[in-house]
């Protein structure tokens, strides 16, 4: 045995103080070890609390923490990706494997990018039959969907979202995303009304894309005028302010080009 691993069970011994605490206790203390950033103990300690108690309660919870402090605090995608997997297995049904699930949709949609185990995750998360969120996770497979490029099958799963009655901050971001297929669809006009719906949205990053998103629709129909408008619409602070200025700026030189002939429509575009 290591040095190290001779240190850290003698660490845990010390920590157990040689007796065997309940599934509960253990669980407190692995979680007071997780608080405390002592990842290793952490660790150590959910295992025990699995490998104890694997049949009871606290097995899937024992699993979920490990995979949380190797997903969220090590940053150990393959490690998260075996624990929440084997627990997904080990617990059909359970509260814990639609939690796994999740995270493990997240992984592949935000951290490696494979979009198809993405889908696949989601897929699974939505034959349990009394989710809570079931439309925040039918909006986040449709995020994947738009990641892929399949905009037909996205779109027609964010209008089921908003059909079903989505609203507050999941609504504002359906309209966001329809929207983005409509400008790639090359419908502006589509586009605009959706952004439209988000521009009085509480929350300041939806409020943000929604006028951002605007303008280009409205770019993309050379109604310069309302692009201009739509810029401007943007909350007052030192980065919005000096995006309005590069934008106006911009807008108007473009505007200037196309009227006098010197630039064809499909030319000045910029960087989004």
């Amino acid at each position: 045995m290591r040095t190290a691993e001779i240190a850290g069970a003698a660490g845990l011994m010390l920590l157990l103080g040689g007796c065997s605490p309940s599934p509960a206790r253990l669980l407190r203390q692995a979680e007071a070890r997780w608080r405390e950033g002592n990842y290793e103990d952490a660790i150590r300690l959910n295992r025990l609390l699995y490998n104890r108690d694997r049949e009871g309660g606290y097995g899937a919870a024992a699993l979920m923490n490990i995979g949380n402090i190797y997903y969220l605090n090590l940053r150990q995608l393959k490690d998260a990706i075996e624990t929440y997997s084997q627990l997904a297995q080990e617990f059909p049904g359970r509260p814990e494997e639609f939690k796994a699930r999740r995270q493990l949709a997240s992984i592949y949609a935000n951290e490696i990018g494979d979009l198809t185990q993405a889908i696949y995750e989601y897929n699974r998360i939505l034959e349990f039959s009394d989710l809570e969120d079931r439309s925040d996770v039918e909006y986040q497979r449709a995020r994947v969907r738009f990641q892929q490029g399949d905009y037909d099958t996205a779109l027609r799963e964010l209008r089921h979202i908003e059909e079903e009655g989505a609203s507050g901050h999941l609504a504002h971001q359906v309209y966001l995303k329809i929207g983005n297929i409509y400008q790639v669809q090359k419908k502006y006009e589509d586009a605009v009304g959706c952004f439209e719906r988000v521009t009085g949205s509480p929350c300041i990053d939806c409020r943000r894309r929604a006028h951002i998103h605007l303008m280009e629709a409205y770019e993309a129909l050379f109604d310069f005028d309302r692009a201009i408008e739509a810029v401007r619409g943007l909350d007052p602070g030192p980065e919005n302010n000096e995006t309005v200025e590069r934008e106006v700026k911009r807008l108007i030189e473009k505007q200037h080009r196309l009227d006098s002939g010197k630039s064809p429509p499909w030319l000045g575009s910029h960087p989004r």
